[in-house]
């Protein structure tokens, strides 16, 4: 028998009632998906014991060394009953894609208050768009000229369509429908791994801030932020298998207990994106019926992820 944290769920089309997947239509005045109780039972694990890992390398030819136990799911994530679920960002990238985000964050780059780890970062030049700070009204602890890395996970477990549809922290979200139905982590996986009916995926785009006052180019009226990225940029994409992120994990005895179980979607190319607009999504954020405020500033990064840890499939166009 594969150990607890390796498993997660077993068929939640059985567990949480539905044939394959959800539909929510109605609306409650309380959370149903507030500290998904899953969240807490598949920790850390020493890297050995986990399955594959994110942020990986994904320069095209770029290859690991563990094999994933899941086919990626395909564009378009809603294809299969998934929504957007939440959307955060980290200080610069968790992934690297060579000659566009692939500058060390060991040598360039701020440092924000406290000890945050950051990613990879975009190039920039001394331009005003650049170095001009921005009057954030909204977001905290951003500033202009930084790369971010902005991830917008889905799941077909979400309260989709619902009030409750964004959620922080992002896998109370994730995991909606398992916290509904009371599902154990042994009932959990089989969903996954097994059955296959939950689904889960994120989109991942990188981004340098800009002010580029009185010039809209990168304000990008037209973009829903909050629902998923701007899919008239992505036109090189990595797909993957891996798990979450975030920089609590390492390439040592802190990888993630989420191993094998996300899909990633994630743009090589690095973006710029008007301050103006990322404001203005963390103003729509911050309306939310959950609250949202600890996503309106930005993460740490994970460390690059050990070939070790990551996909044997090559990374292809």
């Amino acid at each position: 028998m594969l150990p607890k944290t390796i498993l997660f769920a077993a068929s939640v089309a059985t567990v949480a009632g539905f044939a394959s997947t959800p539909t929510t239509t109605t609306t409650t005045t309380t959370n149903p998906c507030q500290d998904a109780p899953l969240r807490n039972d598949l920790p850390n694990l020493p890297c050995e014991n986990a399955k594959v890992q994110s942020g990986a390398n994904v320069t095209v030819g770029a290859q690991g060394l563990l094999a994933p136990d899941l086919d990626p799911i395909p564009l378009p994530l809603t294809d299969t009953g998934a929504c957007a679920v939440n959307v955060h960002w980290h200080l610069g990238a968790e992934h690297y894609s060579q000659g566009q985000y692939d500058i060390s964050p060991t040598t360039t780059g701020r440092r924000l208050a406290g000890s945050m780890q950051a990613g990879y970062k975009c190039p920039t030049t001394n331009d005003a768009m650049y170095t001009t700070e921005y009057n954030w009204q909204y977001c905290k602890d951003m500033h202009v000229g930084e790369t971010y890395e902005f991830h917008w996970p889905h799941s077909n477990l979400g309260e989709c369509g619902t009030d409750w549809q964004f959620q922080s922290h992002f896998l109370d979200g994730v995991l909606c429908a398992a916290t509904k139905a009371g599902m154990t982590v042994s009932q959990a996986a089989d969903a996954i791994f097994t059955s296959k009916t939950a689904k889960i995926g994120v989109m991942g785009q990188v981004f340098t801030i800009v002010n580029a006052a009185g010039d809209a180019r990168y304000d990008y009226p037209a973009w829903n932020m909050l629902h998923g990225w701007n899919d008239g940029l992505a036109t090189d994409v990595a797909v993957y298998q891996g798990s979450t992120t975030g920089s609590a994990a390492n390439n040592d005895d802190q990888c993630r207990g989420y191993g094998g179980m996300v899909t990633w979607h994630q743009d090589r190319n690095c973006h710029k994106v008007s301050a103006k607009a990322v404001d203005e999504l963390c103003r729509v954020m911050l309306t939310q019926s959950d609250d949202m405020s600890e996503d309106v500033e930005p993460h740490g990064a994970r460390e690059l992820v050990d070939p070790r840890w990551t996909t044997n499939v090559i990374m292809t166009r």
